[in-house]
This record gives structure tokens, sequence and C-alpha cells, in this order.
């Protein structure tokens, strides 16, 4: 997956949209695809942070994000996601996919 280079002030947004609970899903989400392609600590920290996000489904989008990244600081995060079972099991597969 390619990645492409962005605002601080663009990252910022997308970090907040996806984190914030009052948005709908659907805004969620796009700021979800958006951040997988970019590289860095808010991006990876964002996604990190919704793996633990109540919806079910875009906890599983964020673990899969993280491992289309690839980034390794990203490991010990989906490695706690795997490990945690009060996750749903979607959620802690897709962590267990992303590692590989």
């Amino acid at each position: 997956m390619g990645s492409f280079e962005a605002s601080e002030e663009t990252v910022k947004f997308l970090c907040e949209r996806l984190l914030d609970k009052t948005q709908p899903i659907s805004e969620r989400f796009r700021a979800l695809f958006s951040l997988r392609n970019l590289r860095g600590e808010l991006p990876r920290d964002a996604l990190i942070l919704a793996t633990r996000d109540p919806s079910n489904l875009l906890a599983h989008e964020a673990a899969f994000a993280l491992g289309q990244m690839q980034d390794a600081e990203a490991i010990p995060a989906l490695e706690s996601v795997l490990n945690d079972l009060c996750l749903h099991p979607i959620v802690r597969h897709e962590a267990a996919e992303a590692l590989g």
C-alpha cells in the first residue's frame, strides 16, 4: 500500500475525526482509510487507539490498517489487542493477521 504526504494540520484533523465518537461512523471510516496511507507517529497512534473502539467493525479495520502500514512500532499494541480476551474475536483475529 502506497503512502502519501499530508500536512501536519491534515493529519491531526484525520486523527481527531477517527477518534471522535460523536462523528458519524462513515466519517470515522473515511479518516481511518486516509490514515492507513500515512506514515508516522500520529497516524499510527490514532489507529492503535481505534483498535479499542466500541465499534467492533471500526476496531477491526484499525487493526487491519496497522497491518497494512507495516510499522514495527505498532507490534506491541497489536500483541496487546491479540491477547485482550475482552475484545471481540474479529478484532483480535485481525490483530493476529496484522502480526503475520
